[in-house]
């Protein structure tokens, strides 16, 4: 082989193994990056050390030693996990949970919970728990303190708006209390942050729901009953005012009369004009013209009326 052709072998053999070698580095490199993704956090489980306690890595590239490191991702996003038969639910961690009330009727209820791993403890959740943290401490704690409380209320207690939101609000306090907690430099820690705890409607048989409808019309009708109740007592009590206003009224003309005789004839005056005026609206027969002195004037202004008049 002519000494040109050698060369040319020699030259196109080390580009291949260059790029080959370049390969294997780019492969390695890559190998030796972990990208945690945003809405996550990785702890590192190396093969001789263990896990490796303290290290959390946030969003981002971080070095790994192949076939050494071991990334374990865990998300870090708040997510509702639900607890109901339902079928088509996604987020289905366990099924309805079945509750016993304080006056001792039992029916099944949906149960959603809001939560994410705490990302600052995320090595001890791992190392204490593990990935399956749902199955292991989630779903028993939850259906747990459900239960407690709902052994604190009545049945139609979770019919009410306001009654469900104090069921949900003792019962995120009891599960917060028992998620698992570390202490670390003087503060206690969650491993698990419990945000919100949720009711679904309850699957009330049949006769239990009946009634508790049946309840809530005859509360409803003792509620309106009440606040007719009150409206006669406090027109009651407008009227009574009103005859006391009256009488009062009627007591200070009396001794304002005793005091002035004229103040006295003018009140028998006004009253004697009441008394002649027709109630069926037609034009009264007599009407005070003046007072002069102590004698009265009357004039009749319809002489029609004054001829009826003398001749009943």
């Amino acid at each position: 082989m002519p000494r040109t052709e050698e060369t040319e072998w020699r030259q196109t053999g080390w580009l291949m193994a260059g790029g080959i070698g370049l390969l294997v580095a780019l492969g390695l490199g890559r190998s030796c990056l972990y990208v945690t993704p945003p809405g996550h956090a990785t702890v590192v489980f190396n093969t001789f050390s263990g896990l490796q306690k303290g290290r959390v890595e946030r969003p981002g590239v971080i070095f790994v030693v192949p076939g050494i490191d071991t990334p374990i991702t865990y998300t870090v996003l708040t997510r509702v996990w639900e607890f109901t038969d339902n079928p088509a639910s996604v987020n289905s961690i366990s099924n309805g949970i079945t509750v016993n009330t304080a006056d001792g009727q039992a029916f099944a209820i949906d149960v959603a919970i809001a939560l994410k791993p705490n990302p600052d403890t995320l090595d001890e959740l791992h190392a204490n728990i593990g990935e399956n943290y749902l199955s292991t401490v989630v779903v028993p704690v939850v259906r747990s303190k459900i239960r407690d409380i709902s052994a604190s209320f009545d049945s139609e207690d979770f019919y009410r708006k306001s009654q469900r939101t104090a069921i949900e609000q003792q019962a995120l306090a009891l599960i917060q209390q028992e998620m698992p907690h570390i202490e670390r430099d003087g503060q206690t820690l969650s491993l698990l942050q419990v945000e919100g705890v949720f009711l679904g409607n309850p699957d009330f048989p049949e006769a239990l729901k009946d009634s508790i409808e049946r309840k809530q019309v005859a509360s409803i009708s003792a509620q309106t009953a009440a606040v007719r109740a009150q409206i006669q007592e406090k027109e009651t009590e407008r009227l009574l005012i009103l005859a006391a206003a009256n009488q009062r009224a009627i007591e200070l003309k009396g001794q304002a009369a005793a005091q002035n005789a004229q103040l006295a004839d003018l009140l028998f005056y006004e009253t004697l004009q009441e008394r002649i005026q027709n109630p069926t609206g037609a034009a009264p027969p007599l009407r005070i013209i003046r007072v002069e002195g102590d004698s009265t004037l009357f004039l009749n202004v319809d002489p029609h009326q004054a001829a009826l008049q003398r001749a009943q």
